[in-house]
């Protein structure tokens, strides 16, 4: 027995008083009563000091727990990862019942794939982790916090022991300490012949434009041989040499020219005669070529729209416009738009011209929003029929990258809509299309297009394959958060649509609708429309009625043209798209076109918000004749507004970089007048302008060190005079290759030095955005720069080590298990005794004895309370002979004066004499009573015997008188 409490059995010292105090000091018939409860109290004493002394008992048991540590990094080859997984699971095969078993998997990190347990079956490995290194220790340390208590533990580690990451023997002496045995099943690595490899490549991270540089290259290999070197940027080959390569270390410096205006990604490959990893024979370098800003317009090329309309190239004023003002424009269209942060970061500004959102995919719309708010980039949207909220933005990345939203809030200016979707519900729409099916993004779309209505609309949602199921509707579009809900729960049916049931089920949702503008979305397959009869007579009808009709088909097929025909019927526009991806957008563009109100065409001065360097030098502007409306953003700066109060020019700073919108377009339809304006060309400069990143010229020099786990990003920061830019607050964001940010504060670590450790996930490319700021708060430097972790370091070493693990084996008192998986569960350690407390049972007793205290103290019981407590209880279920009940002692003398009475009465021949009279009852027979005198006592008379009977008689005469 053990106490968590020890000092709390000093109260036992206080046994003696109570003995002193409670002592007997009675008669000899309650001393034993006493004592009883003398010692009925000391025992709840020393419970109860045992309970507050934390009473525990200890045991031991034979209970074995295992645990494998399997590796899972880059140099584990497929066959010893397999190798490895079916020795795992022949050892637990061979468990005992009372063994328990559990299996890490570790690279760089370890996760559990089998948490603790007894049962003696493994499933296929299914856990990741990150195989970029082999962190053998922090797998020991999550398989220490594994094991259960009180039982007997061994671990056993499956790895080649070439360990990159971490201090195993330190952990190996942590899990000594603990009792734990460390055994290993060493697996091989791949044989390695001859082999070279690329160790280092660098490059400076930034240089002028036509500048000469040198990338300095650092390879080894492990014997003579020759090889060839290539350099690659942009996926074109600038450099390309043989050279002859010497065991050991061989350094190269290739000599280019930076040619234009670019964040360069130069690619160094080797390419040797004799090789036995491929993974480490290339390495990759970024450099910033500076020059004039970059700007990339994007616009149409007349390309046509879904019902067949061109769309004209607007792009050639504002092009001439900003290339008039000294800036570099490259000019692509929106199948063109680079959906990479490499691509996208050559560029100083992006200008986006009157595009229509199902023409950006949502990757390449997240591409730039972090190229905007992450990398510190520049975005200018110019508006159109196709922009905005008539092009779809509504609830996408690129509306929350931009200063304006894209619903009016002002409710007033909209008439009344009732809006019905008829959604293709059929097995087509069950299809995956990424990690959504096609029926999931229909529902998104149709619960935008709830959120863009205003309270007082009416949106009716109908999905149908041969019959309507599932309606949700009429609602007024107040009740939002039911509508979604009940939305977002269709899914796929079977079979096609049936069209001509959808629009009959249509009609009657709008048949009571008092709303002004009635309006009917049809998303149907354009393969698989069916009953297709009396369509058009119907749509013709709902046109008498004043409801129109869009039809959207989703995917190719010979039902387009008839649904092309039919939004023609129905006086509403057609949209073709053979992504459901674009379903949100394109109901979104339907409900701002319904709602009217969101295009305004009319003859208009733009009034002045805030003054903004986007107006410098600007006293006056012509008029415009339209824009799409919008709504400005809390935190946005409205320099434009209209008549009507909707911003025209607005800008903002989001994350690191800064965004324009100007919500009316720059070609003749709308903007006729400021085409052949003469402050057009410095407006739009000055527009674009604004956006570039300021303090482009300062001397900042970023570079990234990896070693074992964690990345250094060191920047050195100087002004234009070299001198040294101390006490700045400096930040960056790393951008990985999966797209996710990590934010770095970078502390002062010298003088015009900033340091901040990451660290790397996965192999590939890490784009790096440094800015910081003054104590005034302005900014004093400002750079985008990359890094790439180009191979895995596990491919930087070629041999096993297996007496690593030998020595871990050793430190712990373990062995090579290779030979028997069955021996992980040898019983041969001894367990970990546990300890139960025990203090509450205790307690418990203590206060059962209580109440028996209590009873020797206060009750008086005697053996014949026993023996009726006992007959009262248990006595009655036991047979018991017939007696003679006895008689009490006054009874028995009754019959012995009974029995004297006959001996001495008279023979039996004689007559038997009277009986006993009173002597005045025998004188005054048959005379009347005398008349009793007050206050006098009748004397009594004498007794006729000295008999027992004749006594009691006295006495009750006695007390009669009495």
């Amino acid at each position: 027995m053990t106490f968590t409490t020890p000092l709390a059995l000093l109260l036992l010292l206080t046994i003696p008083f109570f003995v002193w105090v409670g002592r007997p000091r009675r008669t000899a018939v309650s001393r034993r009563r006493d004592w009883a409860a003398l010692g009925v109290r000391l025992a709840i004493i020393i419970l109860i000091v045992l309970s507050l002394a934390g009473a525990q008992w200890r045991q031991t048991a034979d209970d074995l727990a295992v645990i494998f540590l399997v590796d899972a990094s880059d140099s584990i080859s497929p066959e010893a990862a397999e190798q490895a997984e079916n020795y795992v699971r022949t050892a637990v095969e061979s468990m005992e019942p009372n063994d328990q078993a559990a299996v890490i998997l570790f690279g760089a990190d370890a996760l559990v794939e089998r948490p603790m347990s007894r049962l003696a079956e493994l499933p296929p490995f299914r856990s990741q982790p990150q195989p970029l290194q082999t962190n053998l220790a922090e797998a020991i340390r999550l398989g220490l916090a594994l094991f259960p208590a009180g039982t007997a533990r061994r671990m056993v580690i499956l790895s080649d022991g070439a360990e990159t990451a971490g201090d195993a023997a330190e952990a190996a002496r942590l899990a000594a300490e603990s009792g734990v045995e460390i055994s290993y099943v060493p697996l091989a690595r791949q044989e390695v012949g001859e082999e070279a490899l690329l160790t280092r490549v660098d490059a400076p991270s930034r240089i002028s434009q036509g500048e000469i540089f040198n990338i300095e290259v650092t390879a080894e290999s492990t014997a003579d041989m020759p090889a060839t070197l290539r350099v690659l940027s942009g996926g074109a080959v600038v450099y390309e040499e043989p050279v002859q390569l010497r065991a050991g270390v061989n350094n190269f410096s290739v000599r280019l020219r930076g040619l234009e205006q670019e964040f360069a990604r130069y690619r160094v490959q080797l390419d040797p005669a004799q090789d036995t990893y491929y993974q480490n024979n290339e390495l990759a370098a970024f450099t910033e070529v500076a020059g004039p800003p970059r700007v990339l317009l994007v616009a149409n090329d007349g390309t046509v729209a879904d019902d067949g309309t061109p769309l004209p190239d607007e792009s050639p004023p504002l092009l001439l416009a900003l290339e008039a003002t000294g800036l570099q424009v490259d000019r692509i269209t929106p199948a063109d738009f680079p959906a990479s942060l490499a691509q996208l970061s050559n560029y100083d500004s992006i200008v986006l011209v009157n595009l229509n959102a199902k023409n950006l995919s949502p990757r390449k719309m997240e591409t730039l929003q972090s190229y905007v708010r992450d990398l510190g980039g520049g975005l200018v949207t110019v508006g159109g029929p196709q922009s905005y909220g008539m092009g779809g933005y509504f609830r996408t990345p690129l509306e929350e990258t931009l200063p304006v939203e894209m619903q009016i809030k002002d409710q007033e200016r909209f008439p009344s809509v009732s809006m019905v979707i008829v959604i293709d519900r059929s097995g087509s729409m069950g299809a995956s299309e990424g990690s959504v099916t096609k029926i999931q993004l229909a529902a998104e779309g149709a619960a935008r297009v709830v959120e863009l209505l205003n309270d007082f609309d009416e949106i009716t949602v109908i999905p149908v394959d041969t019959q309507p199921s599932g309606q949700v509707g009429p609602l007024p579009a107040s009740q939002r958060e039911e509508a979604i809900n009940l939305i977002r729960q269709i899914g796929a049916g079977g079979g096609g649509i049936y069209v001509r049931t959808g629009l009959e089920a249509a009609a009657a949702a709008l048949a009571q609708s008092p709303n002004q503008v009635k309006h009917i979305i049809l998303l149907a397959d354009g393969a698989d429309s069916e009953e297709k009869e009396g369509a058009p007579e119907l749509i013709e009808a709902l046109q008498a009625e004043n409801v129109t009709l869009t039809a959207v088909s989703i995917g190719d097929g010979p039902d387009v043209p008839w649904l092309r025909q039919m939004a023609e019927l129905g006086g509403g526009r057609f949209h073709f798209t053979d992504r459901a991806a674009n379903l949100p957008q394109i109901f979104t563009q339907e409900t701002t076109n319904i709602q009217r109100n969101y295009l305004v065409e009319e003859r208009f001065f733009p009034e002045l918000g805030t003054s903004s360097p986007i107006l410098a030098g600007i006293t006056a502007v012509p008029p415009l004749y339209g824009y799409v409306g919008t709504s400005p953003k809390d935190t946005a700066q409205v320099i434009l507004r209209t008549p009507q109060g909707d911003p025209l020019l607005a800008a903002w700073q989001y994350g690191l970089g800064r965004a324009v919108a100007w919500t009316s377009d720059a070609t003749g339809r709308w903007a006729t007048d400021w085409v052949t304006w003469e402050g057009f060309a410095p407006f739009w400069a000055q527009a674009v302008r604004w956006t570039i990143s300021e303090q482009r010229d300062n001397a900042v020099q970023t570079a990234v060190t990896y070693e074992g786990e964690s990345a250094t990003l060191a920047v050195d920061a100087a002004d234009a005079n070299g001198g040294f830019l101390n006490n700045l607050t400096l930040e960056a964001n790393v951008v990985r290759p999966d797209g996710t940010v990590e934010n770095l504060t970078l502390p002062q670590t010298a003088p015009g030095r900033y340091e901040a450790d990451f660290t790397p996930t996965e192999d590939g490319a890490y784009f790096i955005r440094v800015a910081g700021s003054d104590g005034a708060g302005d900014t004093a430097v400002g750079q985008t720069s990359g890094w790439v972790l180009g191979y895995s370091p596990e491919y930087s070493q070629f041999e096993a080590n297996p007496e690593l693990l030998a020595s871990l084996a050793e430190t712990t008192g373990g062995v090579d298990l290779t030979d028997d998986p069955a021996a992980a569960f040898t019983h041969n350690l001894e367990s970990e005794p546990t300890t139960q407390p025990i203090w509450p049972w205790l307690l418990l007793a203590a206060v059962l004895l209580l109440p028996l205290d209590i009873a020797l103290r206060r009750l008086a019981v005697s053996r014949r309370d026993w023996q009726r407590a006992w007959a009262a209880t248990f006595g009655r279920f036991q047979r018991q002979p017939v007696q003679r009940e006895e008689r009490t002692e006054q009874v028995s003398r009754l019959f012995q004066a009974k029995r004297r009475a006959k001996t001495t009465a008279a023979p039996p021949e004689q007559a038997a004499p009277p009986p006993i009279q009173r002597e005045d009852a025998v004188k005054t027979a048959g005379q009347p009573a005398p008349r009793k005198e007050s206050g006098k006592k009748r004397p009594s008379s004498p007794p006729a015997s000295g008999s027992l009977a004749s006594q009691l008689l006295k006495k009750k005469q006695q007390k009669r008188d009495e």
